[in-house]
């Protein structure tokens, strides 16, 4: 990830200096393989070992058959163990970057589970087509252009007993050290900027986050949601 984010530092100098921010395209292959590996470990090793064991009410529509979205989907790995994992439900990833859902298809085409998960182009935060179960972001919220609109958009689409999960970075002042200074870089190299590029809000991944989850709650009332339960 490093060499391909150092690649763009002369584009970022520039909108640093003139507005703007750097787009997706402009980041070299290597640094979404790097973004596969850096979250690998979580849908390798924590996904069906922990979260969703940790959140019973969505096993159980995961075991009975559930309509499933995977918004910021990437290529394809989360959605893919869970159609492994989960048979009687129905998985549809939606990214706004185009390489990724290619790469995605073909993943779940090799791994035997094309006939119940599907990939798509999509901002998410203009609507989603469909009404789902369950709707998940994973690591998605801080990079986006308009995450206002993506949680109501998210909130739009699901049934009237569905379920968003929403994982994301937990940067609060805490984060120091090593694993800090590696945060501050990703969120101006990329995560800020790329949100910039689209006009947008530009949070990255260092956005202040209340301690108090009842203040962190209230971010997400704007978009209509009515409760909250933490897993971590």
């Amino acid at each position: 990830m490093v060499p391909a984010l150092i690649g763009i530092v002369d584009q970022l100098t520039e909108a640093f200096r003139h507005g703007g921010g750097v787009p997706q395209s402009a980041y070299h292959p290597s640094f979404w393989d790097g973004l596969e590996r850096f979250t690998a470990g979580w849908f390798e090793n924590l996904l069906l070992q922990q979260w969703i064991p940790g959140m019973p009410d969505v096993e159980t529509k995961l075991k009975k058959g559930a309509q499933v979205a995977d918004i910021g989907c990437g290529r394809g790995r989360a959605l893919i163990k869970l159609a492994q994992a989960f048979p009687a439900s129905r998985f549809v990833g939606y990214d706004v970057f185009p390489p990724t859902i290619e790469l995605a298809s073909g993943r779940a085409q090799a791994a035997g589970v094309a006939d119940r998960v599907t990939f798509h182009q999509l901002d998410a935060a203009k609507g989603i087509p469909k009404q789902y179960d369950v709707i998940a972001t994973f690591d998605v919220v801080h990079d986006s252009v308009d995450p206002l609109g993506l949680l109501r958009a998210i909130r739009q689409a699901l049934s009237p007993d569905g379920i968003y999960v929403c994982l994301d970075i937990n940067c609060s002042e805490e984060n120091a050290g090593p694993l800090g200074a590696m945060f501050h870089g990703v969120s101006v190299l990329y995560c800020m900027t790329t949100s910039l590029a689209g006009g947008g809000a530009g949070l990255g991944t260092l956005v202040p986050i209340p301690t108090d989850s009842d203040r962190t709650w209230q971010d997400f009332q704007p978009a209509g949601y009515a409760e909250s339960v933490g897993l971590m």
